[in-house]
């Protein structure tokens, strides 16, 4: 379907051809070093046109990005580069740049073995051994969730599922039915300024491979608590430097609590990571705490609420007074009203428990995309439309872990579908139009049913036998997209199936059919002049075997005809009635000559 890659693909191909009939040794030496895959170990790296650092930049690698080498080029000071590809992206990167990977050189024996025993597909190795180097306590696990891949594309992509906001490039922008208007060129606001999300980018977000960084890991980071994992140390340490750094007096009771005791506790209460819940404390609140966290709002004083349940603006109210204000509810579950800290984070973490994590939607990629049953079914138990909001949450969270938390043993859970693509999905190109609807669809001179729609793709026409061909017209609804499958057709008797193809700038392809019922030539009449009356002996208006016997009668001497009969029996016009002309009637009945 995309178009565009292809042609990429293809024009590479033929460049290197080329090249191999230049010069021949120099393409078996890039052919070989092709087989050698790699991941970016820089943050950014600029990739440029030539193996020098002087030459024009083409485009450039974020750091986790695989690659193939292409081949080896050393600069004028004797620095060995890389010729390397990034899907449509080929030039050169400082080898130092890229951790070669494909001969699993880098990768200790043991961690081989144990992406074995979770049967990791080799596209998610590739990044997880580069991780692995980086952060060796890290434990990755293979969630096999046992969804085909296209099954959960296609119910992550109903419209009203994911949300891109409005000032998103067109190619994160879905244009299916309810969507997007194609009379007006513009997108259905489906919440205040946020629009559907395409298709191409629900897939970038849906694959795990595009985000197994260090930067976006965090989506899979384990959030239920695991005592052999998570330690008061650990959430001492991200809470180091905040509000939460030591200790805290309820107002209500006189108790002196340590906050990192608490945040185990409400672990051990939730079964939620005290690692998430501290995090997610400090990023709520702040390093310094809000008004909602410290129990200062006006009118809501000493009421708390660390995880900002209920907190939301309206005309009337700041999202943290609104916050405050939901404090002051009752509901033993949840140990509201949370008149202290202490009632606040454990209570919270146990709402956090009970919505999400006991449903075995444990990660934030799982919060997002609901990808598992936990009783509650599949893909619709979902807290945000915001296709990328575990992403930015993920990065929020790496932020929060100090150097100490970070080279402890945190646990990733990491999703693996069925029937994945071979290579990780792509990022939508946000300088091409993906725009691959028709405006209009039409067969010269012939209805189609139902009458043309955009988003109707399939339609059926009836033309008469002497139909030889149709004249098939389309217009793309972007101008810029190409128009193929029309024009004057050629028709076969019985059923005909035109495909008419839109292709986008982008290189998305819609297909729109037309199936052309011609009609099948009448059968050909026996005779069409009036000839019955001539074999018609007996004179009663009907041609068949009572003239037959009136002949042979006739014949035979049993019963004489009249003379005027006689002379018309006389068929084969030899002056006499005989034997011949009953074979001549017996051939009209029966083949009409």
């Amino acid at each position: 379907m995309i178009l565009k890659r292809t042609a990429a693909a293809l024009m590479a191909a033929a460049m290197m051809f080329g090249t191999a009939a230049a010069s021949g040794s120099n393409f078996i030496k890039a052919a070989a070093a092709q087989d050698r895959n790699g991941v970016c170990s820089y943050t950014y790296v600029d990739v440029r046109k030539d193996a020098n650092s002087s030459s024009a930049a083409k485009g450039w690698l974020d750091g986790g990005d695989a690659v193939s080498i292409l081949g080896e080029k050393y600069d004028s000071n004797g620095k060995l580069w890389y010729k390397i590809q990034f899907e449509l992206l080929v030039g050169y990167v400082p080898a130092d740049s890229i951790s070669v990977n494909g001969a699993k050189a880098a990768s200790s024996s043991d961690f081989e073995s144990y992406l074995d025993s979770q049967a990791f597909p080799e596209s998610y190795r590739i990044y997880l051994r580069e991780l692995h180097k980086q952060h060796p306590n890290w434990i990755f696990k293979a969630q096999h969730v046992g969804i085909d891949w296209d099954t959960a594309v296609s119910e992550e992509t109903v419209v009203g599922r994911n949300l891109v906001h409005n000032g998103a490039p067109d190619s994160w922008k879905s244009r299916a039915k309810g969507a997007y208007d194609p009379d007006t060129d513009s997108w259905y606001q489906l919440d205040t300024g946020w629009v559907a999300a395409s298709d191409g980018i629900i897939k970038y977000y849906l694959d795990p491979r595009n985000f197994l960084t260090e930067n976006y890991i965090f989506m899979f980071e384990n959030l239920s608590y695991d005592p052999d994992v998570h330690t008061k140390d650990g959430v001492e340490a991200i809470l180091r430097g905040t509000f939460m750094d030591g200790g805290y007096t309820c107002p209500d009771t006189g108790e002196w609590y340590n906050y990192a005791d608490t945040f185990m506790e409400a672990a051990e209460v939730s079964g939620v990571s005290p690692y998430h819940l501290a995090s997610r404390c400090r990023n709520e609140q702040g390093v310094y705490g809000a008004p909602q966290s410290l129990g200062t709002v006006e009118g809501y004083e000493n009421y708390f609420n660390f995880f900002d349940v209920g907190a939301y603006a309206t005309s009337t109210m700041t999202a943290g007074a609104m916050g405050a204000r939901y404090a002051t509810n009752y509901n033993d579950t949840y140990m509201l009203p949370w008149t202290n800290q202490y009632k606040s984070i454990v209570g919270g973490s146990i709402f956090l428990g009970n919505g999400y994590i006991t449903k075995d939607q444990d990660t934030l990629y799982l919060q997002k995309f609901d990808v598992t049953d936990g009783g509650n079914g599949y893909f619709a138990h979902q807290y945000m439309t915001c296709v990328f909001g575990q992403a930015n949450e993920a990065v929020s969270l790496l932020k929060a872990y100090s150097d100490e938390v970070l080279d402890s043993a945190m646990e990733f859970k990491i999703p693996v579908y069925n029937n994945m693509p071979s290579t990780r999905c792509p990022k939508p190109d946000s300088e091409w139009d993906d725009n691959d609807y028709l405006n209009d669809l039409s067969i010269s001179g012939v209805k189609i049913s139902p009458a043309f729609n955009s988003y109707t793709e399939s339609y059926t026409a009836k033309v008469s036998a002497d139909t030889k061909s149709v004249n098939v017209s389309a217009e793309s609804s972007s101008n810029t997209a190409g128009v193929y499958g029309t024009g004057e057709i050629t028709l076969k008797d019985g059923k005909n199936t035109i495909e008419i193809s839109c292709v986008s700038p982008a290189g998305t392809t819609r297909v729109y059919k037309i199936t052309v019922d011609k009609a099948a030539k009448a059968a050909a009449k026996k005779n069409t002049k009036n000839t019955s009356s001539k074999y018609d002996i007996n004179g009663d208006g009907k041609t068949n075997i009572t003239d037959v016997v009136v002949v042979a009668a006739h014949v035979s001497g049993k019963k004489h005809m009249k003379s005027s009969a006689e002379k018309k029996a006389d068929i084969d016009g030899n002056g006499s009635v005989d034997i011949a002309d009953a074979l001549l009637i017996i051939r009209y009945i029966k083949y009409g000559i």
